[in-house]
This record gives structure tokens, C-alpha cells and sequence, in this order.
């Protein structure tokens, strides 16, 4: 009796990104840090050992599955190059609202106590919101790069955080929200602009 073949082997790329899927579908009901290696590896099937193999540590582990999670957010909120910067800004944050009402657990694992205080997943998440920061000037058509319109973006990328979980339970209306979100982005990068022609306000550390 001729024996049945089992199921192809994982390459090691696919094995990898097999476990950080299942590090983010975990993300649905805990934050990272609370994330088990123990489960993780009985979810894939395998050993808690192969799950070192991939990720040295826990560290490099949460630090992956952070990364993923800002990769999709940002492939999930699209910039249509083609429309006026109104229209673009109008359906990336219409994008970014509907994608936090559909993965409302996994953002809010991700976006509150996401590092557990661990600084490979510190630096994994500063890298992911100065992404992000780029991604949303560049769809504001917003010509200057400099650290005070940076932070500006910054700064309301977290008020985008918390506006798009509050929306998902508030009476007020879609359109109402995207229009708040879109004028305060825009009216931030023009203050931004007029704080960076005052003598003094960038200045270095003592």
C-alpha cells in the first residue's frame, strides 16, 4: 500500500510569516505583550522551539508581528494619486475609519500599551508611525518635510487613533467625521507652517 504523501514543507519565509499571522489574529483579544509563544506554536502546529528558531526572542517576535500589523494598516488606507488633495484625504481617512470598525480589537491591542515596554517593539512602532506620518503628507500634497510639520502630523495621527475607535459607537454621522479629520489635518499643517517662520521655535536641547 502505497503511502500518502503529507503536506508540502513551509519554506522558512512562509513558516515565518505563517506565525506572525497568527500573531496578529491573536490581536483581536489581547494586546501584544500579552501575547503566549506557547499558543502561537500550538496554533501553527508546532514546536515552541521552531518559533525561537524564526524569533530569537519574544522581542523580535512582537517586534515582527507590530510591523505586519502597520504594513496592512497602510496598504488598507490607499492614496489615489489621480484626485484633487480634498477627494484623497477624503477617502484615506474614510478608508482608515472603516478598517478600525472591522479590526477595532487588533488596533486597539495595537495602537494602546502595544510595546509592553520592550524597545525593539518601541522602535518597531516609532518606525511605523513615521511611515505613516510620511504616507499622510505626501497625500496632503504637503511640500515641506521639516521636524515641526512632521510633528504636527504626528500629533494627529494620534487624534485619527482615538476619533476612529470613539466613531465606531458614535451617533455622529461618517461624512461629519471625515470632514472634522480632514480639515484638522490640514488646518495643523498650516499652523505647523506659520510656528516654523517664528524666530525660536526650533531650537536644540540643553
Amino acid at each position: 500500500m502505497r503511502a500518502v504523501p503529507g503536506p508540502p514543507r513551509m519554506s522558512a519565509q512562509d513558516r515565518r510569516q505563517q506565525l506572525v499571522d497568527i500573531g496578529l489574529d491573536l490581536l483581536a483579544t489581547r494586546s501584544i505583550h500579552e501575547l503566549a509563544m506557547d499558543e502561537v506554536a500550538a496554533e501553527a502546529g508546532v514546536s515552541r522551539t521552531l518559533v525561537f528558531h524564526y524569533f530569537p526572542s519574544k522581542g523580535d517576535y512582537f517586534a515582527a508581528v507590530v510591523s505586519s500589523a502597520g504594513a496592512r494598516l497602510m496598504e488598507a488606507v490607499p492614496r489615489d494619486p489621480d484626485t484633487d488633495v480634498h477627494t484623497r484625504l477624503r477617502m484615506m481617512v474614510t478608508a482608515f475609519l472603516k478598517f478600525v470598525q472591522r479590526k477595532r480589537g487588533a488596533y486597539v491591542a495595537l495602537v494602546r500599551g502595544a510595546s509592553g515596554g520592550d524597545p525593539k517593539v518601541l522602535a518597531v512602532l516609532d518606525e511605523v508611525r513615521a511611515s505613516h506620518v510620511i504616507q499622510w503628507l505626501d497625500a496632503a500634497d504637503w511640500p515641506v518635510r521639516d521636524e515641526i510639520s512632521q510633528l504636527a502630523v504626528r500629533g494627529w495621527l494620534g487624534s485619527l487613533e482615538e476619533v476612529a475607535l470613539a466613531a465606531t459607537t458614535s451617533p455622529v454621522a461618517r461624512e461629519t467625521v471625515v470632514e472634522l479629520l480632514v480639515e484638522g489635518l490640514l488646518a495643523d499643517l498650516e499652523r505647523a507652517t506659520r510656528f516654523a517662520s517664528v524666530p525660536g521655535v526650533m531650537s536644540t536641547r540643553g
